[in-house]
């Protein structure tokens, strides 16, 4: 059985809960001089999206016979 419709139905509900907790962050932001809008968070959004669809950094990464690079190092820098 496909996981096609659960990864579907899981994306769906992290936009959806995303959209509501902007939603939420927008209408309680004690700062009111500069107030929030909903394109700020566009790019959140989208990575949430990603994520939400299994679309990773490295998905995303080009194969080396593409022209991506041969080793992509995924060790985080340690703390200084």
């Amino acid at each position: 059985m496909s996981k096609a419709p659960e990864k579907v139905a899981f994306a769906m509900e992290v936009n959806s809960k995303i959209n509501a907790l902007i939603e939420w962050i927008i209408a309680n932001n004690p700062n009111n001089e500069n107030s929030l809008h909903k394109d700020a968070f566009a790019g959140v959004q989208e990575e949430f999206r990603k994520i939400a669809c299994g679309l990773d950094a490295q998905t995303l990464e080009p194969e080396p016979s593409e022209g991506g690079a041969q080793y992509v190092s995924v060790t985080p820098a340690p703390w200084p």
